[in-house]
């Protein structure tokens, strides 16, 4: 995940068109829902950072929400799996987490924060580029975001938004984000086909990026609803 919010920024910002301070307009903004959430401090990022061990403790308590019921039924048996925003976060941060070497969220990104409304799931995250910078990423995205920030100098020490807004779809027995699903980079949005296409890359690969990894051997999922906070997923145990 951290590898498409680092190429969509690349391409957002400095392949997009319609002038620097368009970009610049656009890129700083933060949505009104994730300003608010700042504001009653109900992002997922505590100061100091969560630690590997709370990261991967919250991970497990949310994949157990998925496991348990599929261990407990008999094969062909129907199952109604419910998971709150809130594990969906915890999905989320792991994700993040498991593709650094220290097993912590990425210095730079902050309060990630996963809702469910209006039908769609909204995933944000604040990402400073100067601090992304600095993290231990490879020479080759080191070098890269360091030609971003030189040539776009407003966002050097700024934390610009990141986003995924989109619905869950199952295809196969695999729960993925529909293609109409926005990518978000403060106030410009791109579908998984527009950004595929600024990549050159598959949707598919993309999807695999975004992936929220809800899917289990074991389990064919028939369907998945979303309510207000939280969403089941129906389907019957293999």
């Amino acid at each position: 995940m951290f590898k498409t919010i680092f190429k969509l920024l690349v391409v957002v910002l400095i392949a997009g068109g319609g002038g620097l301070y368009y970009v610049w307009q656009q890129a700083i903004k933060v949505p009104d829902d994730y300003r608010k959430e700042a504001a009653g401090g109900r992002l997922e990022t505590p100061a100091p950072p969560l630690q590997p061990n709370q990261i991967t403790a919250r991970a497990a308590v949310t994949k157990q929400k998925i496991v348990a019921p599929i261990e407990q039924a008999k094969v062909g048996q129907k199952i109604d799996i419910k998971l709150s925003d809130r594990d969906l976060n915890n999905l989320v941060i792991a994700k993040l987490a498991t593709a650094q070497p220290n097993k912590q969220l990425p210095t730079g990104v902050k309060g990630v924060q996963t809702n469910i409304k209006d039908g769609k799931i909204h995933i944000g995250a604040l990402v400073n580029l100067g601090q992304l910078a600095t993290s231990g990423r490879s020479v080759s995205q080191t070098a890269a975001l360091t030609k971003l920030t030189d040539r776009l100098t407003f966002l050097k020490d700024r934390d610009v938004f990141i986003g995924i807004v989109g619905k869950p779809i199952v295809d196969g027995s695999k729960v993925k984000f529909s293609e109409d699903t926005e990518i978000q980079v403060g106030g410009m949005n791109l579908t998984i086909a527009q950004l595929a296409g600024n990549l050159g890359v598959s949707s598919a690969k993309i999807q695999q990026m975004i992936d929220l990894q809800l899917q289990q051997k074991n389990f064919k999922i028939d369907r998945v609803n979303l309510g207000n906070n939280g969403l089941s997923i129906e389907g019957a145990k293999k």
